[in-house]
């Protein structure tokens, strides 16, 4: 399989006609060279070549780039699209950058052009791991270093005063696509002119006859020829700024719009608002007329090839090609096409208010719909007519900014809202925005920075005249003093809040409970810790969030008492929970309680699967683990270290081995790094796993990680600092 699913690659539903030179000259590009660029005018199947190249290329990842206008997201959706998060202080790109550092991987960018200010960025990254090659789509080079371009040309036509062409390519395409929608459909000696006529009148683009094929059932070919010379010999195109040789593009456009009637006419012109597609409901909200129902106009645009509906379990979304998108954004504008921007940032605003009011009953389905439209969202954040819905808007966000692993791009875009001059105008937006940033700081290990801006936001509350917002804020300072070990200095004021939550309940009041409980623990008062942390429990016992967090803490209560089987218990639901609601800066902190739980027990092998599970899910994400958890993990590590782990035979080859096999190595690789056979090396991984008792190349990891640094010269290149190594660093 060569698509990583979160790439989302377009599933093409026809063959790829009268490319076959092309397909073969990128694919031997591409075994030669690190970077190739499909280079050609919109419309000329650009995308419809990568794709076909990375079905049958291993280890090719899908990067649809059409949705986004801001550089800076480039290489965080490439780490998106490889299944990568971040849920801590190390940026995704690190985590990227760390991720393909010793694999091979096969990038697919498309729609490169209108974020080439990322080249400089993507020619990083392949200097920094050199077992990526990046193939890329664009309208314009990438101009890096090793970039070579494959240039795009139309399909080639029927020459001109022959009415004979079945075999050349833009025949076949067009002959595919009517078929498609009328099976019956053959070329006889009355029809192949004519439809030699129709390639030839549009220059061979394949977007071209694609439009025209699809008109042809219900217009005939004498018609869709006579329309289209008609739209050529008319006025130039409605798109300003076209270039004569995109002009049977555009006027093949304008005929498919002009085929349209009033209502999808409208409908086309104000979809060009969504990025990166929509539902028929958002169609509807966004862009449809009152008291019209917008799917009969949707589905003509579809039938038209205009719109492309794409089925994904029991639902379908739309999406337009990025060259039709663009073509519908310079359309003249209609009545009511000016409230569309408003409309749509005002769609987002709710979508986000919902977010909001998670965690809840429906907090997952409520995430997962806000995530897919994430470009939507970014797109309504980028134009933001208004400070305050900006604001609003990002901080209502903060449960997706957190969950799914969008830390840095929340942070950066509520602090550019902060940052506006007129921002300071709307107390409100600012202060729940603070609170946002407040804790995205941090999860990204900046305590410190957390607490100034928690007493900043709690300080606009208390103007606000907001108790709640205030408690809120007191709460959360008691998480941020936990994390350093410092609560005596905030125990009073988490008090305070408690106090003001109890009478408007919600959040601040399981902010509050959850920040007092880790307080008491701080101060040893483990009694009321626990009680405080079981009423959290049953505060949140209706969400996945809070149920999740009060069985992790509940699980170390348990596990300090010496109740192994409760404690297992709380964190193996811990785990689940976080994993049913994505939560991947928590899910391995559950994996390490149970690590703790099984080193315990005297079970090794499973203590070395679960460190191991752990450290792989924060190598995904850049997680850390905090100072408390860290104290546990180390006793945890001593045990391990004192019982089955020591050393048990290992010869020094074997331990230069396993610390390749800890570095992410692959046999061939280790071979060649300490000058033995691919096989040798094999043979030595097996040696270890039997000497070790563990099954996987990950538990030997985690052994390596748990033992000293046994004296002797460096392995290689991989880093030996001479000091013991422990899990938890």
């Amino acid at each position: 399989m060569a698509f990583v699913d979160a790439g989302r690659a377009p599933s093409p539903p026809t063959p790829l006609l009268g490319r076959e030179r092309e397909l073969a000259a990128a694919r031997g590009l591409l075994d030669g060279h690190r970077v190739v660029t499909i280079v050609g005018t919109g419309g000329c199947g650009k995308t419809r070549l990568a794709v076909e190249i990375a079905e049958a290329t291993d280890g090719a990842v899908f990067v649809d780039l059409s949705p986004l206008t801001d550089p800076e997201l480039v290489l965080p959706t490439v780490a998106r699209a490889l299944g990568l998060r971040e849920a801590g202080p190390s940026p995704l790109v690190g985590t990227l950058l760390r991720h393909l550092r010793d694999r091979a991987a096969v990038l697919v960018l498309d729609n490169v052009e209108q974020v080439v200010e990322a080249a400089a960025a993507v020619a990083d990254l392949l200097a920094r791991c050199p077992g990526v090659r990046v193939l890329a789509t664009s309208r314009c080079p990438l101009r890096i270093p090793g970039e070579h371009l494959l240039p795009l040309t139309p399909l080639p036509v029927p020459p001109a005063g022959t009415g004979r062409g079945r075999t050349v390519p833009s025949v076949a395409l067009f002959v595919d696509r009517v078929r498609a929608a009328q099976p019956d459909f053959v070329l006889t000696p009355h029809t192949e002119p004519v439809v030699a006529d129709i390639c030839r009148a549009l220059d061979g683009l394949p977007l071209a006859p694609e439009l025209a094929a699809a008109q042809v059932r219900a217009h005939g070919l004498t018609e869709v020829l006579e329309r289209t010379r008609r739209q050529l010999d008319g006025p130039a195109p409605l798109r300003r700024g076209t270039a004569d040789r995109h002009r049977s593009l555009d006027s093949a456009l304008d005929w498919s719009v002009a085929l349209l009637d009033e209502e999808a006419v409208t409908l086309l012109r104000r979809l060009w608002v969504f990025a990166g597609g929509w539902t028929a409901a958002a169609a509807q909200r966004v862009c449809g007329t009152p008291g019209t129902d917008a799917r009969p106009a949707l589905a003509m645009l579809v039938e038209h090839s205009l719109v492309e509906a794409v089925h994904r379990d029991a639902g379908v979304r739309y999406r337009m090609l990025e060259t039709v998108r663009r073509h519908a954004e310079n359309l003249p504008r209609g009545p009511g096409d000016d409230e569309v921007v408003e409309r749509h940032a005002q769609w987002c605003r709710e979508m986000a208010a919902g977010v909001d009011a998670c965690p809840g009953p429906d907090e997952i389905a409520v995430t997962d719909a806000a995530e897919a439209e994430i470009d939507n969202l970014r797109a309504a954040l980028d134009r933001c007519p208004r400070v305050a819905t900006g604001l609003r808007t990002a901080a209502d966000l903060y449960y997706l900014w957190d969950i799914r692993g969008y830390l840095g791009e929340g942070r950066r875009r509520l602090q550019g809202l902060l940052d506006r001059p007129d921002a300071v105008d709307h107390p409100v937006e600012r202060q729940a925005a603070l609170q946002a940033v407040a804790l995205l700081q941090l999860w990204q290990d900046e305590p410190v920075a957390a607490r100034a801006t928690l007493w900043e936001a709690a300080a606009l509350a208390e103007r606000n005249g907001d108790p709640g917002g205030w408690a809120w804020c007191a709460g959360n300072l008691g998480i941020a003093h936990f994390a350093t070990g410092e609560v005596d200095a905030v125990a009073e004021t988490v008090e305070r809040g408690r106090e003001l939550a109890r009478a408007v309940g919600g959040q601040p009041l399981w902010r509050t409970t959850c920040g007092l409980a880790l307080v008491r623990q701080g101060q040893g008062r483990t009694d009321e810790a626990r009680a405080l942390m079981e009423e959290f429990a049953r505060l949140t016992r209706a969400t996945g969030w809070g149920s999740a967090k009060a069985a992790y803490f509940l699980g170390w209560f348990a596990f300090l008492d010496g109740d192994l089987d409760e404690a297992a218990a709380l964190f193996a639901a811990g785990a689940a929970a976080f994993e049913r609601i994505g939560d991947h800066r928590s899910l391995p902190d559950c994996r390490d309680g149970l690590a703790c739980v099984a080193a315990a027990r005297g079970a090794d092998a499973d203590a070395l699967d679960l460190l191991a599970s752990a450290d792989a899910l924060r190598d995904r994400s850049g997680a850390r683990r905090s100072p408390y958890l860290q104290v546990h993990r180390d006793r945890a590590v001593e045990r391990v270290r004192a019982g089955a782990l020591a050393p048990r035979g290992v010869t020094t080859r074997e331990y230069q081995v396993a610390r390749l096999v800890a570095a992410g190595l692959t046999n061939r690789q280790i071979g060649g790094r300490l000058g033995i056979s691919e096989r040798t090396a094999e043979r030595h991984v097996e040696n270890l796993r039997t000497k070790l008792g563990v099954g996987t190349r990950a538990q030997v990891a985690a052994w390596v990680a748990a033992v000293p640094t046994p004296p002797g010269e460096p392995v290689a290149a991989v880093t030996d600092t001479g000091v013991t190594r422990s899990p938890v660093g």
